[in-house]
């Protein structure tokens, strides 16, 4: 999340880098436990305001950024003919600005609306999984910059304050309950991760500026005398990251256990008050999150096998195949998990609206599974049939036998 140079480059001011780095962490856990306690949830204005108050500091430190970089690059960099490179920083799109961006458009929405929508649902947990996450560990990874730059200073603090709004955005959210974790959901993380990376990704082969998430070099592994080249260092890295984020949402489950308890209760009352939910639907739903979670990380890190443009190359526009792809199992997972609780087998007739709906955003999410759910809809229609058939014969019977 830094884009800093350290001030221990050249062995100068060795003590007050590692003064920083020790201190800094602690001091900005300390004052997000501080905002937790302080920041009023007990009347729904005050609430409202506070989101709407922390989204418009979000919007007026990127804006604030994006000027900044831009002046830089025209006033101060155009004799240096680095122009470029610094309008390519103004924008920032590397992981942690996606969730700022994402904190501001959860915080608008959940203020000024009182419905739940399954995909502010899934932008919670992209918080709570990866947002939150990419802070904890940029906290430890922080360098102070040069003394004599003045500039860096700005988009230093900048960068400080986005750190500590990605870490306390997600714990005010759970303290509002927005946020009700339940770790079978927590597959919304991952797709949420995959969402950033190919974003990311996409940029960074396009574009060819190192700053985007560290997806083209990792500073982080070489910081630590490990030197993988791209892509290969992605094996490294998302397998470390969905494990450290798993453990921060499994730790925060634990602390938020009343809330997450009296969540699982209402959901346990809510279906059960249902008809018996609709097995083929449950089972395939769980099958599409599961086809969602694999398959975005695959084919990302082919693509990114394959696109190795050192210059840049519009090629890595095709790393955005993964986002689509994983969007459109979302899409598809919410309507199963809908029509599970309806449990309506109208759902299976040939020309259903629906099912076509879904068969659509399934063969888009992959087209090999999406011929499977396609040829199962298929057998669960013609089983329907069947077993209709069979209770008619046998009600006939019943009537000739009286």
């Amino acid at each position: 999340m830094f884009n800093l140079i350290p001030l221990s480059y050249e062995g100068e001011f060795i003590e007050i880098t590692t003064l920083f780095r020790v201190l800094f962490p602690i001091l900005t856990l300390v004052f997000v436990v501080g905002l937790f306690f302080l920041v009023p949830t007990k009347s729904k204005k005050a609430t409202k305001i506070t989101k709407i108050t922390i989204a418009s500091f979000l919007i007026i430190m990127y804006l604030i950024k994006i000027i900044f970089n831009v002046l830089r690059a025209y006033l101060i960099n155009a004799e240096n003919h680095n122009v470029e490179r610094y309008l390519k920083l103004a924008f920032g799109l590397d992981i942690p600005s996606i969730m700022i961006i994402l904190s501001c458009v959860v915080l608008f929405i959940s203020a000024f609306s009182n419905k739940e929508f399954k995909f502010v649902e899934f932008l919670n947990y992209s918080l709570l999984g990866v947002g939150l996450p990419s802070a904890f560990i940029s906290l430890f990874s922080a360098n102070i910059i040069s003394l004599n730059d003045n500039y860096y200073h700005i988009l230093n603090i900048i960068s400080m304050l986005f750190n500590t709004a990605l870490i306390f955005i997600p714990l005010y959210l759970l303290k509002t309950k927005d946020i009700k974790i339940n770790m079978l959901n927590f597959w919304y993380a991952i797709a949420g991760y995959i969402c950033a990376l190919s974003i990311c990704m996409t940029l960074s082969l396009v574009i060819r500026e190192g700053n985007f998430s560290e997806m083209t070099y990792s500073q982080t592994l070489a910081s630590i005398g490990i030197r993988v080249n791209f892509p290969w260092h992605l094996l490294i890295i998302i397998p470390i990251f969905l494990i450290i984020s798993f453990v921060i949402t499994y730790i925060l489950s634990k602390i938020f256990k009343k809330y997450s308890y009296s969540y699982s209760n209402e959901n346990f009352q809510a279906k059960d008050s249902q008809l018996k939910k609709n097995d083929f639907f449950d089972l395939y739903a769980f099958a599409t999150k599961t086809v969602c979670c694999m398959q975005g990380f695959l084919i990302l890190f082919i693509l990114a096998a394959i696109i190795r443009n050192p210059y840049g190359s519009l090629w890595g526009v095709f790393c955005l195949i993964p986002l689509i792809m994983t969007l459109f199992c979302l899409f598809a997972t919410f309507e199963m998990e809908k029509q599970a609780l309806i449990n309506d087998e109208n759902i299976f007739n040939k020309d259903n609206k629906i099912a076509k709906k879904i068969i659509t955003y399934v063969f888009l999410g992959n087209f090999i599974f999406g011929f499977s759910f396609m040829g199962q809809i298929k057998n669960e229609r013609e089983s329907i049939v069947e077993r209709k058939q069979r209770e008619e014969k046998r009600k006939n019977r019943m009537l000739n036998n009286k």
